[in-house]
């Protein structure tokens, strides 16, 4: 016999000899896994003991749209066997009956029809794998090192997102966006919270990447309850990694919860802040538009948002807030102790809860204590502030009108006699003077303003441009606990709004 045809001839017989070998191993597991099944033990007792039972396939709420380690869907579609363990993603794993049903054979470590089982390890690797799936926001956080990159803005939407790979952005339940590049997109990550899985988005209760939006859930919120979102900041995270985090920006897209009472008290529902190094005032009412600097220790440290709820049923309670994290090398770092900070060279500021709305209602928020900042350059001089312009009969500057002593009229409509008349509620703007610097006169408020008119002239009837040299550019913005309960009241009925002002910085 030739040389090549004894090598071929070899090769065959060693190749069949191997191949009923390892059918002898399997009909051998076969029949251990008889024996050991024999004994009548419930399902649950040995369930999660055969790791060669299990594989992942499409079911339930979580569309597989592109293959991907996590979600991987066989071809072979064998009926699901339903069984309730008390896992809401049970039904993420398909159950075969033996090892020769398994048609992945030898491909999945575990899963080896031809070795015994080692049920410890088994037992573990599965733990492991349903609590990586018992919830999709640990899903998203382990795909979280995936997605973390610069910030982007949707150029259709304007929303704020991270530039990162399109399927890293599916995977990790956000929506793409845009394009960053010729490979990444501008990708926005929505979180709703207190949601009980009702939510259309994903459902999450702690933020560790940037430029997250954090949405009222769905469903109607439960009146006497509150509703929590952790803001984890920690530099050994993957997401964190690059630069430590100094800020957290918190942007108020959409913020509508209940009003203040005649006191106004955030008596009802009213949002709050712990964990930041700056004073942070508890607020409530309608504050589009409105934003925050939260300065935070260094990391690892959590900020907690809440909102807390009245007992009131028929409040519309809804918001929708852009967390974006500072990094401390960063440019537009709010001054220390600012909770706003303003970096264009004009805009408005408003008060929390300010509205161009027909009411005499009492808006103003109790017990608020911040600095108000303005970014200025080498060459800015001179901040300058005046009401706003509105359209209904909303007053655009009206903080702690107080009563007047004596014969003199009624102090509402005019800005303060005296810098002792605004010791209730005020705004500070330190060396403001009415521009065209008029003639001073006697018991001027200097930095000091409150009434219904802003005018550093006492009594004045007119409202007017307030300018300050004084630098950095900042104000203070001041209210007592209350309206009408302390000792120097302010004037009953009077329904003081706080303030809108149109700013430049010259």
């Amino acid at each position: 016999m030739p040389i090549k045809q004894f090598l071929l001839f070899s090769i065959i017989l060693t190749l069949a000899s191997n191949c009923c070998a390892f059918d002898n191993n399997d009909d051998e597991l076969l029949e251990d896994d008889a024996e050991q099944d024999s004994p009548a033990v419930p399902v649950e007792d040995h369930f999660f003991q055969r790791a060669n039972r299990f594989l992942p396939f499409s079911h339930g709420p979580y569309p597989w749209r592109r293959w991907n380690p996590f979600q991987y869907q066989p071809r072979s579609q064998i009926p699901l066997v339903s069984y309730d363990y008390g896992n809401n993603n049970a039904a993420l794993f398909r159950q075969f009956n033996s090892a020769l049903e398994n048609p992945f054979g030898n491909q999945l470590g575990l899963m080896t029809p031809e070795l015994p089982i080692d049920t410890g390890v088994a037992d573990l690797a599965l733990n492991v794998a349903a609590d990586f799936f018992q919830n999709a926001g640990e899903f998203s956080r382990q795909l979280i090192p995936l997605i973390a990159g610069d910030s982007c803005k949707s150029p259709t939407t304007k929303e704020m997102g991270i530039c990162t790979a399109s399927p890293a952005c599916t995977a990790g339940g956000g929506r793409v966006s845009g394009a960053c590049s010729a490979t990444l997109v501008c990708c926005i990550r929505i979180v709703n919270t207190c949601d009980d899985g009702f939510g259309r988005q994903l459902d999450a209760t702690t933020i560790t990447l940037n430029n997250t939006y954090w949405q009222s859930p769905v469903r109607t919120i439960t009146s006497s309850s509150s509703c929590t979102m952790t803001v984890k900041l920690d530099s050994t995270l993957p997401e964190q990694v690059k630069q430590q985090i100094c800020q957290v920006r918190l942007d108020m897209v959409l913020f509508t919860i209940s009003q203040p009472d005649s006191e106004s008290v955030c008596s009802g529902d009213y949002f709050e802040v712990a964990g930041a190094t700056n004073t942070v005032p508890t607020i409530c009412g309608f504050n589009n538009g409105q934003h925050m600097y939260l300065h935070v220790p260094p990391s690892p440290t959590d900020l907690q948002l809440t909102f807390n709820f009245g007992p009131s049923e028929g409040e519309t309670r809804q918001w929708n807030i852009l967390v974006s994290m500072i990094p401390c090398s960063s440019k537009v770092l709010a001054p220390p102790d600012c909770l706003q900070y303003f970096t264009t060279r004009s805009g408005s500021v408003k008060t929390f809860n300010w509205r161009d709305v027909a009411s005499l209602d009492t808006r103003q928020l109790a017990n608020q204590d911040y600095s108000i900042c303005f970014r200025s350059g080498s060459f800015q001089r001179q901040l300058c502030v005046t009401p706003c312009a509105v359209v209904t009969t909303q007053l655009p500057f009206s903080i702690s009108t107080p009563i007047k002593t004596g014969p003199a009229p009624d102090a509402s409509g005019v800005s303060q006699y005296g810098s002792l008349d605004c010791n209730n509620d005020y705004l500070v703007i330190p060396g403001g003077f009415n521009l065209g610097n008029p003639t001073a006169v006697a018991n001027m408020a200097f930095d000091r303003f409150c009434g219904e008119r802003l005018n550093a002239l006492p009594g004045s009837t007119t409202s007017t441009t307030v300018c300050t040299t004084a630098t950095p550019f900042r104000m203070l913005y001041r209210t007592n606990r209350d309206e009408t309960l302390t000792a120097t009241v302010d004037v009953s009925g009077s329904g003081n709004r706080g303030f809108c002002l149109n700013f430049r910085v010259l």
